[in-house]
């Protein structure tokens, strides 16, 4: 009869296998220690590490960890300004893996965005056009679409930004689409519808998530994960 830890060694080692085809090794000295030698940089993952922790298994939560390591390794050798982590192998199921890569945030009633604010013609064309830029592909679920918007509302009641839709879209080293010219294409009806809605009702994110990319620069809220183009849009605090 094979004992539970050489069953959970040889699960490492043939995971092992199949991470050195994609340019990382990990190996492993026993059962509760795993190292890993490379990573491969067009690999999300942060996002691989969410899937084994809703997976929640035995073998999943091992195979997070390699993902973890790897994730470290990386930030470490290309020199990435995000925080290195330690969220499996400590232990804990998936549930309190994801609790604490997510923690709620709680929002205070009386910081929510103006529910009923009012707008012009101007304020819908230029967040059309930047939410069109970020996020504009017709398969995004209309909550990102949203949530872009809403960064930019957010933006406009923080005192650290201009006071106008526009000014914060065009605010200096903000959005990359200026640079690229893409704000200036014509968006979609359904962005359009979006972000109308987004002006009516107000913003759909607490009045701290001022910062949307797919580089988190802050504690982040929630994210979208696009299978398509296989990018991930951050919602984060700053």
């Amino acid at each position: 009869m094979i004992s539970r830890k050489k069953r959970l060694l040889c699960f490492i080692l043939a995971i092992s296998m199949i991470l050195g085809t994609l340019g990382g090794v990990a190996s492993a000295a026993s059962s509760d220690v795993i190292e890993v030698h490379g990573f491969d940089a067009k690999v999300d993952y942060t996002q691989k590490m969410i899937d084994c922790a809703k997976d929640g298994s035995e073998y999943a939560l091992i195979a997070g960890e390699v993902y973890e390591k790897q994730r470290n390794l990386k930030i470490e050798t290309l020199g990435l300004e995000y925080e290195l982590t330690s969220y499996f192998g400590r232990g804990l199921t998936g549930e309190e893996i994801l609790a604490e890569m997510f923690p709620p945030v709680v929002e205070a009633p009386e910081e929510s965005v103006e529910t009923t604010p009012t707008y012009s013609d101007e304020d819908l064309l230029w967040l059309s056009r930047v939410v069109f830029a970020e996020a504009g592909c017709d398969w995004f679920p209309d909550w990102v679409q949203r949530d872009v918007a809403s960064v930019v509302l957010n933006r406009v009641a923080d005192p650290r930004y201009p006071d106008t839709i526009k000014g914060v879209i065009f605010d200096p080293g903000q959005y990359s689409c200026i640079d690229s010219g893409s704000i200036y294409n014509t968006p979609t009806q359904k962005v359009i519808d979006n972000c109308r809605w987004v002006l009516e009702n107000g913003s759909t994110l607490p009045v701290s998530v001022i910062g949307q990319s797919a580089y988190a620069w802050g504690p982040i809220y929630k994210s979208y994960y696009d299978s398509v183009l296989g990018t991930t849009i951050h919602f984060f605090s700053c």
